[in-house]
């Protein structure tokens, strides 16, 4: 039978349309804000506080984007956190602009 534990290692993974890169080859995605009502938010990495993952260590990543700990979500993961509200980002109903990819 083969391995299916949820590891980013046994899952192909999806390209992210912000860094184009497989999300889950890569540490996480690239940094960049939200505006909202013309205030400048951050958003929370893996494992920060505030964060779905807020209480992991160094080895926590991602069960869903498959970003790593100290790294960016991927833009559409079931597990980032809004930086407005503090409810989960893909269904809250604040209005939030990217301000600035890097």
């Amino acid at each position: 039978m083969p391995n299916r534990s949820l590891t980013p290692e046994v899952n192909k993974g999806a390209i992210c349309k912000v860094c184009n890169e497989n999300m889950l080859k890569v540490n996480g995605c690239k940094p960049f804000e939200f505006i909202h009502e013309n205030k400048q938010y951050s958003r929370f990495k893996v494992g920060d506080a505030g964060d779905f993952y807020e209480n992991g260590n160094a080895d926590t990543w991602c069960t869903d984007c498959g970003s790593k700990h100290g790294h960016y979500h991927h833009p559409g993961c079931d597990c980032e956190i809004c930086p407005v509200c503090g409810g989960q980002l893909i269904s809250c109903d604040c209005y939030l602009c990217v301000s600035h990819i890097a």
